[in-house]
């Protein structure tokens, strides 16, 4: 039954993509970059098309009053084997009477949402047409895993040896190093020692994570997910002297190996499950926290998406290519969390984020593909408001919370520069802000989801 199952629905798939009735949105950000969050507000955005009032709440997804979209909601998983995306677990922290932002997925789950719309082409059998879209949501911590897929052990370890001199100076990479120093290549594996410096890098690994760096690898040794323990997951980049004559059974050769298991059988498969029939993107960047991290977490994050740019596939899509050889046609890049900084920095931080992502945005459009640029905040938790400050009407916010009187974050630059980021990190006020308390049943607040919506659904009604 279960293969009967499975070859309907690949051929209901097949019709679906050959008619153009499925979207597979691909929501990619790093760690903390706001996914969940972002699904979450997505997913019930579109449980509201066909209340009274979206409309007007939505203005600028104009395609919603042109298609006549009568509803929207969840539809039967896209695959029965993959955990289903935790919406209702999420809906009931953020509407709670304590409210609290919904926890991070510590592993790959999927939702599958159905919009029902007139059709008004005259060839339509059905006056009422469907269209279903697939979003997936894991860990940010593993995304980054994708670069391995390009790269050999020798190449891994050449990549990383370069980034501890490039960190040295702001992350404790010593520790690693010098225990690892000790192990010999050429020797059989002594387990406890191996365990040991895989500690010591993992924990490394984690400091630069916490520090804001983004190229994190491998993503696993943060979050391991159900590999917690596995061999698979000892190993370290051999960023010392290779003796001659590490043959088989040596310590060199073993952990060569784990790493291609690791590759091939974690990595790969998480991006066929994630990644490799996506039609749109999605990219959230949280601009504020990486220009709060300094020139080199700066740098390393515009660095780290240049690298993930690799690992997609761009261009125009045809009927015969979104079923042999699916490409991304149009891509969002939007800088999250838009809510904590006053209107009149909205436009700072619009050219911030073009200025991050100018080269992976140039190669998205070479290949083809239509990008944007938008700032976006998919759960508002604060308000603009005006105020009197010495004699002048000045911007602040304003969260939904009595004890936190108004105030204003700061000012952004435009653009990265060593003046612009001392200037943010004295002065700007960097904020976790508390979720909005919102009443059961009420709309999740957003900054510009309408445009974000028209954008990636507006054609393909």
């Amino acid at each position: 039954m279960g293969i009967i199952d499975d070859l309907t629905g690949a051929v209901g798939r097949g019709i679906n993509l050959m008619m153009d009735r499925e979207i597979r949105l691909g929501v990619t950000g790093l760690s903390r970059g706001g996914k969940t969050a972002f699904i979450t507000s997505l997913v019930n955005i579109l449980s509201t098309f066909g209340e009274v009032g979206t409309a007007e709440r939505l203005p600028r997804f104009t395609a919603y009053e042109e298609k006549n979209i009568s509803y929207g909601g969840l539809a039967r998983p896209r695959d029965l084997k993959v955990a289903a995306f935790p919406y209702l677990r999420a809906c009931d922290s953020l509407f709670a009477e304590t409210p609290a932002w919904p926890e991070p997925t510590s592993g790959i789950s999927e939702i599958r949402l159905e919009l029902v719309y007139e059709k008004k082409d005259l060839l339509s059998f059905s006056r009422k047409g469907r269209l279903y879209i697939d979003i997936w949501d894991y860990p940010g911590e593993w995304l980054m895993d994708l670069m391995l897929l390009k790269l050999s052990y020798a190449e891994f370890s050449d990549r990383i040896r370069k980034r501890t001199a490039t960190l040295s100076a702001v992350t404790d990479v010593s520790s690693w190093l010098k225990a690892g120093a000790q192990l010999k290549a050429d020797a059989p594996v002594n387990v406890n020692d191996l365990h040991h410096v895989v500690r010591l890098y993992t924990d490394w690994l984690r400091e630069s994570k916490d520090k804001g760096f983004a190229m994190v690898v491998p993503g696993r040794f943060v979050l391991p997910g159900d590999l917690e323990g596995a061999p698979i997951l000892e190993f370290v980049p051999w960023v010392w002297d290779l003796p001659d004559g590490c043959g088989e059974g040596s310590l060199y050769r073993t952990m060569e190996e784990r790493y291609d298991a690791y590759r091939e059988k974690v990595v790969r498969k998480f991006y066929r499950e994630c990644f490799s029939g996506l039609d749109r993107q999605v990219i959230l960047i949280d601009c504020l926290r990486a220009l709060m991290g300094g020139r080199e977490t700066f740098m390393d994050i515009n660095e780290t998406f240049d690298v993930l740019m690799e690992n997609f596939s761009y261009g125009g899509s045809s009927i015969l290519g979104r079923l042999f050889s699916p490409k991304i046609d149009r891509v969002i890049f939007a800088a999250t969390k838009a809510d904590t900084v006053t209107m009149d920095q909205y436009a700072n931080l619009l050219s911030l984020l073009r200025s991050m992502v100018k080269q992976a945005a140039s190669r998205v459009r070479a290949d083809g593909s239509n990008c944007e640029f938008m700032i976006l905040s998919a759960i508002k938790a604060a308000k603009c408001m005006y105020a009197e400050h010495e004699g002048k009407r000045v911007q602040v916010l304003k969260t939904d919370y009595d004890d936190e009187p108004p105030f204003f974050p700061g000012s952004i630059p435009s653009g990265w520069s060593r003046e612009g980021m001392e200037f943010f990190q004295k002065y700007f006020k960097m904020r976790e802000l508390r979720p909005p308390k919102l009443n059961p049943g009420e709309p999740i607040p957003g900054i510009n989801m309408d445009v974000l919506l028209q954008y990636i659904l507006g054609d393909k009604m």
